[in-house]
């Protein structure tokens, strides 16, 4: 078994890191790709739907109301809300699932989604983190991608309306993965421009890399990376 675990991110932004703990067969090449999604300072209008007040919203409206059953809509969704506040969903399509966990409350709101075996080239990775975002209108957000090789949107590309890249990092995992991590903030205004120089060229020049079981600091094109062991 080969395993790791690691803290990535952008190291002007201390906050803000992605933890990973990875452990695999060599050759073991058929795991999914996985996509995860953190949220905060969720829009309040969207936030709203997740509030059980006059209107008696269930989770079955919340879940249509929101948005979220459009995420992917092949997924046969179970979904529960919380007195007075907060929603819970998890989705299934054969061996595909998602889940999504709302905290709506105004000043510390937040939304998490995670998508695990779906196909990447039906769905499209910026058209399903688009439609997740339309759920929730989150301030800040991050994006975690996990598979085999490269990511091209991630790497390539990572534009999202009315968003900035502030910062991307490639991180390779025992037996052939690698984990993409970016993150988000909303532009003024919502006006979007391409954003993917600016992210790799961010990593390249002002992030570090180091492994601290190594004891050493280096240059590197990946953002910090702080080994636990």
């Amino acid at each position: 078994m080969n395993s790791n675990a690691f803290v990535i991110g952008d190291p002007t932004v201390p906050n803000r890191n992605w933890h990973v703990y990875s452990a695999t067969t060599e050759g073991n090449r058929t795991d999914p790709i996985a996509l995860e999604m953190c949220m905060t300072g969720l829009d309040r209008d969207k936030a709203s739907v997740f509030f059980k007040n006059s209107e008696g919203y269930a989770a079955g409206e919340m879940t249509k109301l929101s948005g979220i059953s459009e995420i992917i809509p092949s997924h046969m969704i179970c979904d529960f809300e919380f007195d007075p506040c907060g929603y819970s969903m998890n989705g299934i399509d054969g061996s595909a699932y998602s889940t999504v966990h709302v905290t709506p409350e105004d000043g510390f709101s937040y939304a998490s989604y995670e998508a695990l075996g779906f196909d990447p080239e039906a769905t499209g990775f910026e058209p399903l983190v688009q439609r997740v975002l339309k759920c929730f209108g989150p301030a800040e957000f991050s994006v975690a991608i996990t598979c085999f090789g490269g990511v091209n949107w991630a790497t390539e590309c990572a534009d999202v309306d009315g968003y900035t890249c502030e910062s991307m990092v490639k991180q390779e995992l025992p037996g052939g993965r690698c984990v993409v991590y970016l993150a988000y903030s909303a532009k003024a205004g919502g006006c979007a421009v391409p954003t993917s120089t600016k992210a790799i060229m961010r990593c390249r020049n002002t992030c570090r890399w180091r492994k601290r079981s190594l004891g050493r600091t280096n240059q590197s094109a990946g953002c910090q990376l702080r080994a636990l062991w």
